[in-house]
């Protein structure tokens, strides 16, 4: 692969699972195994019970745009060529919300409430990006 040139997350012992989901093409999240609330990002404890016994799974992928912002200034030189470029805030359909970038529709078709499916961008080695585009034929 090409040198990424953007920031990159840092992959700890916590968020493991996330990344290496995100590379097989899977989207995961937490479930605390003591209420079974599905969480992210990842924590210790889990913010319903405050249980730690935590395991990892898959969800669809799919969920709605709960709110946006559209980045017109340059914060790192490497996002130059995407500017403006929007990030959403997205629930997926199990409930979990999630920052991300919204990619294959110009940012004045974003709208609250459009449904989107997340999208897996291979930047490196061990980093899969998880992205989101419209998910075509979904009811919004």
């Amino acid at each position: 692969m090409n040198a990424y040139a953007k920031p990159l997350p840092k992959i700890d012992a916590l968020n493991a699972p996330y990344w290496e989901g995100a590379r097989l093409g899977e989207l995961r999240v937490q479930r605390c195994l003591d209420c079974s609330t599905l969480s992210f990002p990842p924590s210790r404890h889990c913010a319903h019970c405050l249980g730690e016994r935590k395991d990892w799974v898959a969800t669809s992928g799919r969920g709605t745009v709960q709110t946006f912002g559209v980045f017109h200034r340059l914060y790192f030189p490497a996002f130059e060529a995407e500017l403006p470029y929007a990030v959403v805030l997205v629930k997926l359909d199990e409930g979990p919300r999630l920052y991300s970038n919204l990619v294959g529709v110009t940012n004045d078709a974003i709208r609250i409430g459009m449904r989107v499916r997340a999208r897996f961008e291979p930047v490196t080695d061990a980093v899969t990006l998880v992205k989101f585009e419209p998910d075509e034929g979904a009811a919004s």
